[in-house]
């Protein structure tokens, strides 16, 4: 009696096993496009021609190249690369990464970003802390607002949570 309910016991905990422990971890982005190229090798998906990526924290990545590394959690977006987030901020480069298990973008040379709040930004290599969502850069930058006013600085830092932009070194306002 005791070995038929040690191999029922056992039987339950197969199927548990089975029917819950095949694929537990979700994908954390939904990618579309006109091509696709899955490499099962190197865990990598490539997409071509009108490339979407959205997480699942519902930030939209839309590029002409999309590489995504499975394993990393990494994206590189290039060719007109725009990252739209919940809040509403939109960032435009030509090349852009986004790290998802370090929760960091970043975007390589000349970068705009239209900001939820009204704001405008030019400027080049920005640093894009999701988690603290913070963006900074050490290259010049532009800042705009609604009115027209103008920040010129050699580099800033901008917490979106406290709308508090700070710069050190060179700064001219207009």
């Amino acid at each position: 009696m005791l070995i038929k309910n040690k191999k029922i016991i056992l039987n339950i905990f197969c199927i548990f096993i089975f029917l819950f422990g095949i694929d537990v971890k979700s994908e954390e982005f939904d990618i579309s496009a006109k091509e696709i190229i899955i490499d099962k090798e190197k865990e990598t998906i490539i997409g071509k021609e009108s490339v979407k990526a959205i997480d699942s924290a519902g930030k939209i990545i839309t590029a002409d190249k999309i590489v995504y590394n499975k394993e990393k959690e990494f994206i590189l977006a290039e060719g007109n690369v725009e990252i739209l987030d919940p809040e509403g901020n939109i960032l435009k480069s030509n090349k852009a990464t986004y790290d998802k298990l370090k929760e960091l973008i970043i975007t390589y040379d000349y970068t705009e970003l239209s900001l939820s709040d009204g704001y405008n930004l030019k400027s080049k290599d920005i640093l894009y802390n999701v988690k603290n969502k913070i963006l900074s850069s050490k290259d010049t930058s532009l800042l705009k607002d609604i009115e027209n006013n103008s920040i010129e600085t050699s580099m800033f830092q901008y917490n979106l949570n406290d709308n508090l932009f700070t710069s050190i070194g060179k700064i001219k306002v207009i």
